[in-house]
């Protein structure tokens, strides 16, 4: 039940804010749509990975700055519930939007 309440809050956060912005520019809701849930997904994964450059790169200035040797984390990510749902919204949504404007290509 709370991966079903999870899932609903990210759809309807995603879906907010897509009209919220085409609400404001006066565009298309499929206009930012697909560009929002990108961006969200990019941001979920960003946040939720462990190890990557940011962490090297922050292992390297303690280092650099100290002279203590750092361990170095392993890179490791394990998509949750939020980045798959906006995974799934943002691959939707592409199709939505290529499907919409099929006859510009």
């Amino acid at each position: 039940m709370k991966r079903l309440m999870t899932i609903g809050i990210t759809f309807l956060v995603l879906t907010g804010l897509s009209f919220g912005i085409t609400y404001y520019t006066h565009t298309k809701f499929i206009d930012y749509s697909f560009f929002i849930g990108l961006a969200f997904t990019v941001i979920i994964w960003f946040f939720t990975s462990k190890g990557g450059h940011t962490s090297r790169y922050l292992d390297m200035t303690v280092q650099g700055t100290t002279g203590v040797k750092v361990d170095q984390q392993k890179y490791e990510f394990s998509p949750n519930v939020v980045f798959l749902t906006s995974l799934a919204y943002t691959i939707i949504t592409l199709g939505v939007m290529l499907y919409y404007y099929r006859s510009y290509f």
